[in-house]
């Protein structure tokens, strides 16, 4: 899509009629020499003319494990990257195996049999302290990670008194006490941990099994170790952000490498949803010219003599680009963001978005939840009139209703706008008799709900107005630098909060997203530029 007339049929043909007229001037007699050459080394009892042009296959390009690894842990670590760069909620959670699952009933075995072999050890006589010895240099080596770079004298009191070969010499001599041990590591544990934790280290020492408590003392620091990365993540984040650009483009051009060595174009996908929406803006540049032509054409269409010498209306897109041309890179990047929030599922994720689908796809269905909630508050402020006009108290009681009974996985928008109908109409009539009007009648009543019920079609005009309004307002807010607060779209007032919330969301995602593909996204729209030139009547 994006070669230029030389990568054409017509130039291939000339680039191998030019290819072989230099070699038959160079070789001359020579190529017949060496073709004689090689039909006396392969013999065959049937020649034919194909023969001559058969080329021998290309031998097949293999990756290797190691390579194919490398690639995976790059786009591994190029997620988790992403991921904390965008995520201003990102936390590292303890992983816990399904329930009932192998991997969970294994590691309940592996565990018990570790616990009860520390505890028929510990009950020899006299107490067989090898396994409480592991268990303490782990709890030090913990404790130890803990440790920020300004705690000097705390580390130096970890390791004077978690002395291994002190401990040993006392279990040696006899002198070895392990719940001072245990006492010191919970005391420890309590200058360290976060707040969250603080119970559940007081908790510690109400235990005095040695067993149970090790164990606990085990399962605590874990979780303080998990709270100390997520510190950690916390601290860096703005850094983390700051780098995180060149850092994904770095791993996202390793893995463009592997991919073109195994012969696959890395991109594929990129190129058709940027082409994809190229076309469109192409599209709707020939309809509108079309329509200005029609319109300039029209008899009295200007209501004077100075139509017959206009000048004619602006070439389609289709050929060559006008100044004026709305396919600019800029407006096809964006009109490629403007389709994540009405993405056909035919259609299969760009590999440059994919890291991002969840998000996209979640604020896709924010948007048409908040598109039938300005639908539903619309067809029932027209629907009841005067009575409820300027209520602003409705608006919210009607807003937070309707999002609930519409919000959630597996809702289905026709059975739950049958209960919104319900629900609407229930807090209109109570807003009436709070306000000294009678409730609605029976015509007004069943107006209203059908045409709630109606909103469960995608062709709804009420549904496709309010839709086109806040994509307008998204593509608005997405195509131009603004100073001043942007407008929001008419009869999306009540929802304004949660409408600025997933701009702000969609406008951080595709920022980013820019920042790290925009070399390859301009590579991508200048082939598709020049491609519209080439076939430009000149």
């Amino acid at each position: 899509m994006g070669d230029n007339k030389e990568s054409g049929p017509e130039g291939l043909n000339n680039s191998i009629d030019g290819e072989m007229a230099v070699d038959d001037e160079k070789n001359g007699s020579q190529s017949e020499t060496e073709s004689k050459k090689r039909r006396t080394r392969t013999p065959s009892p049937n020649p034919t003319p194909m023969q001559d042009l058969m080329v021998a296959a290309s031998p097949p390009k293999f990756i290797s494990f190691e390579q194919l690894m490398d690639a995976a842990n790059g786009v591994k670590n190029m997620s988790l990257a992403h991921e904390i760069a965008v995520n201003s909620e990102f936390q590292i959670e303890k992983l816990q195996p399904e329930k009932n699952s192998i991997e969970k009933q294994v590691k309940e075995v592996m565990q018990k049999a570790f616990w009860d072999a520390l505890e028929a050890k510990l009950s020899q006589d006299p107490p067989d302290y090898s396994h409480a010895l592991v268990l303490i240099e782990e709890v030090k080596e913990n404790l130890l990670s803990l440790l920020l770079p300004q705690h000097v004298r705390l580390r130096a009191q970890v390791l004077e008194v978690l002395d291994m070969d002190l401990i040993r010499q006392k279990i040696h001599n006899e002198a070895f006490d392990i719940f001072f041990y245990a006492s010191y590591v919970m005391g420890t544990m309590a200058r360290l941990c976060a707040p969250v934790r603080d119970e559940r280290v007081a908790a510690l020492k109400e235990l005095k099994d040695v067993v149970p408590l090790f164990k606990e003392i085990f399962e605590v620091l874990d979780l303080m170790k998990m709270d100390m990365a997520n510190f950690t993540i916390q601290q860096m984040r703005p850094y983390l952000q700051q780098q995180s650009v060149d850092y994904e483009r770095k791993k996202f051009n390793e893995f463009l490498k592997t991919q073109e060595e195994n012969g696959t174009d890395g991109l594929e996908f990129t190129r058709l949803w940027l082409k994809r929406n190229f076309q469109k803006l192409l599209a709707a540049e020939k309809e509108a010219a079309e329509q200005g032509q029609t319109t300039s054409s029209t008899p009295n269409g200007t209501g004077n003599d100075s139509a017959a010498t206009s000048p004619p209306p602006l070439p389609s897109s289709s050929s060559s680009s006008p100044p004026s041309s709305k396919a600019t890179p800029a407006n096809i990047l964006n009109e490629g963001y403007m389709e994540t929030l009405n993405w056909d599922p035919n259609n299969i994720y760009p590999e440059s978005l994919v890291l991002d689908q969840s998000r996209f796809c979640e604020i896709e269905k924010k948007c048409k939840l908040l598109t039938t909630i300005a639908a539903v508050q619309l067809v029932t402020y027209s629907s009841v009139g005067a009575p409820i006009a300027g209520i602003s108290s409705l608006k919210t009681t009607l807003k937070s209703h309707v999002q609930t009974l519409l919000e959630g996985e597996s809702v289905d928008v026709k059975t739950a706008l049958l209960n919104v109908a319900e629900q609407v109409k229930k807090d209109v009539n109570e807003c009436l008799v709070q306000h000294g009007f009678s409730p609605m009648d029976d015509t007004t009543t069943q107006t209203l709900q059908g045409q709630i019920t109606d909103l469960a079609d995608a062709d709804n005009t009420i549904i496709k107005l309010m839709n086109q309004r806040m994509m307008a307002f998204i593509k608005d807010s997405i195509s131009t630098r603004r100073v001043e607060p942007l407008k929001v779209p008419a009869g999306f007032s009540a929802v304004e909060t949660e409408l600025s919330q997933t701009l702000g969301q969609f406008l951080r995602l595709i920022s980013h997203n820019r920042s790290v593909f925009g070399p390859h996204y301009s590579d991508i729209i200048s082939r598709l530029l020049e491609w519209q030139q080439d076939l430009s009547p000149r």
